[in-house]
């Protein structure tokens, strides 16, 4: 069965079911360095069972559109993060789960950055 998912634009309150959008948004919280680097401090909520945190880098190939949902991903043991490494905006696909299966699919839209 295929059917259109509508694209709405990535925000705190849009994204809030699935997890946190952080952002370098408004003024920085503190100004370290001399006065040269704003700080926008602890912007994130880290959930690890049993771990340990870990940083990792991908890079992916950019998809066309229309774009077809054929899987997506679980991570039940901790948080994952996209920190954008270009300018470019992207897509971003959640599900609620639902008893360990995917409810029905957002599609959110980054600003670009």
């Amino acid at each position: 069965m295929t059917r259109e998912i509508a694209v709405a634009p990535l925000t705190a309150e849009s994204f809030a079911p699935f997890g946190e959008v952080i952002e370098a948004a408004g003024a920085p919280d503190r100004i370290i360095n001399q006065g040269l680097c704003g700080r926008f401090h602890d912007r994130a909520t880290l959930d690890i069972v049993d771990g340990r945190p870990g940083i990792s880098l991908f890079r992916s190939e950019p998809r066309a559109l229309p774009y077809r949902l054929e899987m997506v991903e679980r991570h039940p043991l901790g948080s994952q993060a996209f920190l954008p490494m270009t300018g470019d905006s992207f897509l971003v696909i959640a599900a609620a789960d639902e008893g360990g299966v995917p409810g029905p699919p957002r599609a959110f839209l980054t600003s670009p950055g």
